[in-house]
């Protein structure tokens, strides 16, 4: 197929699966427009995500779409849980995860693009310092689910970093 029918059916096919979505929400009592707004975001950074995926062709260059689309996932992804919790207090620190979603886009983004790897290693490290803050921020000053939360990321994060230093390939002498 060429590129030209391959963008034209990834738009339909989003736009089908939006309407779906939308459907799906009105016949879910109690699923109202003030708790899915934060789809929206989700929606758009998947959409900063597709034309990497569609017109292979370009895929280097597309793929730095992949910074602001990550960026409105995690967007989504906290005013998702300040919706469905009503804890709009963690915005304090929540912010943090910003830079997360930068991170997360310039992981990927180097993935797909096939980018050199110092920027997946940039990514990564910008992934773990910013959610290692947030986890601690969210540890000391959250409620008692979102310190919860916290705790376990704090806990994962160093998970994490033990298994990649333990297997970390030494450079030869």
């Amino acid at each position: 197929m060429n590129e030209s029918k391959s963008g034209t059916l990834a738009t339909g096919i989003v736009l089908v699966v939006l309407g779906a979505a939308f459907i799906a929400l009105n016949l879910i009592p109690g699923m109202t427009g003030s708790k899915t707004w934060p789809l929206i975001f989700i929606v758009a950074g998947i959409g900063f995500l597709l034309p990497a995926l569609i017109w292979q062709n370009s895929r280097s260059g597309l793929a730095g779409l992949y910074i602001p689309g990550m960026i409105f996932i995690t967007l989504g992804g906290i005013f998702l849980f300040n919706v469905l919790s009503g804890i709009w207090g963690v915005w304090a620190y929540a912010w943090l995860l910003i830079p997360a979603g930068v991170g997360l886009g310039l992981y990927t983004g180097a993935l797909v693009g096939k980018w050199h790897q110092d920027v997946r290693k940039t990514g990564s490290w910008m992934v773990i310092i910013s959610s290692a803050v947030f986890a601690l921020f969210a540890a000391l000053f959250g409620s008692m689910l979102v310190k919860g939360i916290g705790a376990g990321f704090l806990i994962l994060i160093g998970i994490v970093i033990v298994i990649r230093t333990l297997t970390k390939k030494q450079p030869a002498a």
